[in-house]
């Protein structure tokens, strides 16, 4: 499916995707929480294409509905429930321009590998009972301290592993839609509360360890600027959704 299919088909969907973030948002309540449980369906969803339990259309659709839908229930839990409509209304078009046009090329090499025979449907090779999504969600205190973004770039790249082309590889990809991108919705939800509340300033706060990259070392060197005029974390970073930047604001 094109770009321009996936828009329409979110387009007329929107409703929808609005009232099970609202589902979604009421049965986890936290990001984390959120996050783990997204992660945990993108282990699912992985799981159900290499066994044949879904047609490639159909895991083409969910991927794109878990994808708005996460975003749009994160966004929720960040405005903590001030005015749900009002603020999914707001963040919709940065969430879809945002995620659908990697999404679609993101899910064309997938087919492609699929097509190709690196993929293959039914191989059982990899056990997911077994497969621990811990490494997915986050790397213990001394990989952190160890490996930088740029660093675990390369790494990724000469492992292949980064590229989709195995079923834990495509499994962390896969987080990297439904699930990572999370808290950054997160914080959008919570910004969009300080702007109505009146808060006239932010400032991003840089966890300043060796995995920080310079981008986040720039924002957080910059302190308080007025509001709006700082990225969201994992927005304008090479850590993307590794981002563990946070926002404050006055």
């Amino acid at each position: 499916m094109d770009l321009l299919s996936f828009v329409t088909m979110a387009t007329k969907r929107r409703s929808d995707y609005f009232a099970q973030a609202q589902t979604l948002a009421r049965k986890y309540k936290e990001q984390p929480l959120l996050e783990k449980r997204m992660a945990v369906e993108s282990l699912g969803l992985v799981k159900g294409l290499r066994d044949k339990l879904m047609r490639w259309e159909e895991y083409e659709r969910t991927m794109l509905d878990k994808t708005l839908t996460s975003a749009l229930a994160a966004v929720i839990l960040g405005s903590k429930n001030d005015k749900p409509n009002e603020k999914m209304e707001k963040a919709w078009p940065m969430i879809v321009g945002d995620m659908l046009p990697p999404l679609t090329k993101f899910l064309a090499e997938t087919k492609e590998y699929i097509d190709s025979g690196v993929l293959r449907l039914g191989d059982q090779t990899v056990d997911f009972a077994d497969y621990d999504l811990a490494p997915a969600l986050a790397l213990s205190d001394e990989e952190l301290l160890d490996t930088n973004p740029e660093e675990q770039g390369v790494i990724e790249a000469e492992a292949r592993r980064a590229q989709g082309q195995s079923w834990p590889a495509l499994v962390t990809r896969v987080i990297n839609y439904l699930a990572r991108p999370t808290f950054s919705f997160f914080n959008l939800g919570e910004y969009m509360v300080s702007r109505d509340q009146g808060y006239k300033e932010m400032r991003r706060i840089a966890r300043d360890d060796k995995r920080t990259c310079k981008d986040c070392r720039r924002y957080g060197a910059e302190g308080w600027r007025p509001l709006g005029e700082l990225p969201m974390p994992g927005k304008g970073c090479q850590c993307y959704a590794n981002c563990r930047c946070y926002i404050e604001y006055r």
